[in-house]
């Protein structure tokens, strides 16, 4: 699978985010790093959605119209 993100340069580091999570962002020393780094942020996501898939349940209610 690929994970499309976008990135720059600060300084020493690349700094960058998944574009899926711009929320997230994260550095390496070098591209392959921050690639890694983003990796990692998809795994901990995805691990997030299945623990709140198991806990989060839906239901309706009906209101007056």
């Amino acid at each position: 699978m690929e994970l499309e993100y976008t990135y720059w340069r600060d300084g020493p580091y690349f700094v960058g985010f998944l574009n899926d999570y711009p929320e997230d962002s994260t550095q390496g020393e070098t591209l392959t790093e921050l690639e890694e780094a983003l990796a990692e942020v998809y795994e901990i996501r995805q691990e997030e959605k299945r623990r709140l898939a198991e806990i989060r349940k839906t239901g309706k209610i009906r209101v007056p119209a």
